[in-house]
């Protein structure tokens, strides 16, 4: 997906918007965007209003947590600098980031998600990072949906599985 970009700064109230245009006509009234926290860096994007269980957090411009089902998607530019403590349990993003364009990216798998639960995670160990400190993996998530049919979606690394849902 290819969108224009300005290769000027960004900020994280310009990253917010840009999560609200494409969010809303997708959640609407449900979407809530929380940064009442202390740091202004800090934002939260709930995508089922109340419920907690499918949102975003923006650490900055160029950090997002994504969760979905109690499973966390981590977006990092600065991957390489985390280790396994920040990493174990989350389905780590392992190809590089180009902000401007990683709204987008989590857009289309929120897209994916939505209408799902969550049914299992596969990890397959690739290799390690730079500093040694964490392993490069891919993951296959298998998500139940009520859609027959639903092709498998795959970003980088991560790969969805759909298997539909029995009336």
């Amino acid at each position: 997906m290819n969108h224009a970009t300005s290769p000027k700064a960004i900020d994280i109230s310009q990253i917010k918007m840009l999560y609200k245009s494409l969010l809303y006509p997708i959640f609407g009234k449900q979407l809530r965007i929380d940064d009442s926290g202390e740091s202004s860096r800090y934002t939260a994007i709930i995508l089922d209003n109340t419920q907690g269980d499918f949102y975003l957090s923006l650490y900055g411009i160029d950090c997002v947590h994504l969760y979905w089902c109690n499973e966390c998607f981590l977006f990092d530019k600065h991957r390489n600098g985390l280790v396994s403590s920040d990493t174990h349990g989350e389905i780590v993003f392992e190809h590089s980031i180009d902000i401007l364009q990683l709204p987008y990216m989590v857009v289309d798998l929120i897209l994916h998600l939505k209408d799902c639960s969550y049914v299992d995670k596969t990890e397959t160990v690739r290799g390690k990072i730079p500093s040694g400190y964490d392993h490069i993996k891919d993951y296959i998530v298998t998500a139940k949906t009520n859609e027959p049919k639903k092709a498998t979606y795959r970003l980088g690394n991560i790969t969805i599985k759909y298997v539909c849902q029995k009336a």
